[in-house]
């Protein structure tokens, strides 16, 4: 008997210890991870990922200054492990307050420098550039702006949409022109926008391709890829948009190109995964997964354009980034530089 009662005590430790070991396998193959990208630009490549790995991945999805903050407040005993941010200003922001740590692979650097941080701390994963978008029965492509500074024309009085500060692309682009003209002509520029009746309608691009697309206003600031989402509306009649990179020619500024960037979060529980996942987001199957589903621009040499936006642009390829005249701003300079610019788009009545 007692022989018998030790044999099942020792069956019973047995499938307790490996339920336990069971769990603990279970768990090291999850991956937490936060976004402030809305879910359907990143469910895709997180899909893939699950599909390939096995990793089951838990997203949680939110606005940035709350994520930001949660991401703050946990350190150093962090709940999650990935931080997947809209641009690369906010990213650096955390990074500055000792929210991330380095990267510990080598796969970062098949993006290049420009489009990640100099000190390995995050990295760009897909590419978006500023641009007009013009609801064609309203203006034709002769008419519309092709200088950032013509949008201040009386002539487009009442007729241009864009985010208000709450939108994280507004932001850095207001963050990378201080970088490249200063504060006091940049400061000039946002009043006579202003004083021109620029419609500050949502925190949402989404909003304001919408409205474009609707009539509502003849031209909206946008990243470019809502000009692409606007062009694949269910409703025809709101897609007779075209798109317009502004300064392009020969000594303008050219258009900022920031990123969507990942991170992984100090103190992750559950770091390999992690490494692994920012690896196979620089993989060419998922940078060309964002170019095929968001319009983005693959960051990794030699993965191709989406075809429509290289159409849209005039490009014959295969890159976006070759035909493009861009801000020469350096990204991870950004979020040095993001209390200055919330304090001048307050000052001016950015809201």
């Amino acid at each position: 008997m007692r022989k018998a009662l030790s044999v099942v005590g020792i069956c019973a430790v047995a499938l307790v210890l490996g339920r336990a070991s069971l769990a603990a396998q279970e768990t090291a193959q999850e991956l937490v991870i936060l976004s402030s990208r809305k879910e359907p630009l990143v469910r895709p490549v997180i899909d893939l990922f699950e599909k390939e790995t096995g990793i089951r991945v838990i997203l949680k999805t939110g606005e940035s200054a709350i994520l930001g903050q949660q991401i703050l407040q946990e350190s150093p005993a962090a709940a999650a492990d990935i931080y997947i941010a809209k641009e690369s200003g906010s990213l650096e922001y955390l990074r500055s307050k000792g929210a991330f740590e380095p990267i510990a692979s080598t796969e970062i650097f098949v993006i290049p420098q420009e489009f990640r941080s100099r000190e390995g701390y995050w990295v760009g994963v897909s590419g978006r550039a500023r641009a007009v978008i013009y609801n064609e029965d309203l203006i034709s492509y002769e008419d519309v702006p092709k200088t950032l500074w013509e949008l201040a024309d009386p002539r487009f009085k009442g007729m241009i949409a864009a985010a208000h500060s709450g939108n994280e692309s507004l932001v850095a682009w207001v963050s990378a022109l201080r970088l490249s003209w200063g504060d006091e002509e940049t400061e000039r520029f946002l009043t006579a926008l202003k004083e021109n009746e620029i419609a500050l309608i949502s925190d949402s691009h989404t909003d304001v391709r919408k409205a474009v697309g609707r009539g509502e206003y003849a031209l909206g600031l946008i990243n470019h890829y809502y000009y692409h989402l606007q062009k694949h509306e269910p409703d025809p009649e709101t897609t007779h948009v075209g798109i317009v990179y502004l300064d392009q020619e020969e000594g303008e500024r050219g258009e900022l190109v920031n990123v969507t960037g990942a991170a992984i979060i100090q103190g992750a529980p559950h770091r390999e995964q992690a490494k692994r996942f920012v690896e196979f987001l620089l993989s060419p199957e998922a940078q060309k997964l964002f170019a095929e589903v968001n319009f983005e621009y693959p960051l990794r040499a030699g993965v191709e354009t989406h075809p429509e936006v290289l159409e849209a642009m005039g490009c014959g390829g295969p890159s976006a980034l070759d035909c493009l005249k861009r801000m020469k701003v350096p990204l991870d300079g950004l979020g040095a530089v993001l209390e200055g610019t919330q304090n001048l788009l307050d000052r001016v009545g950015w809201h």
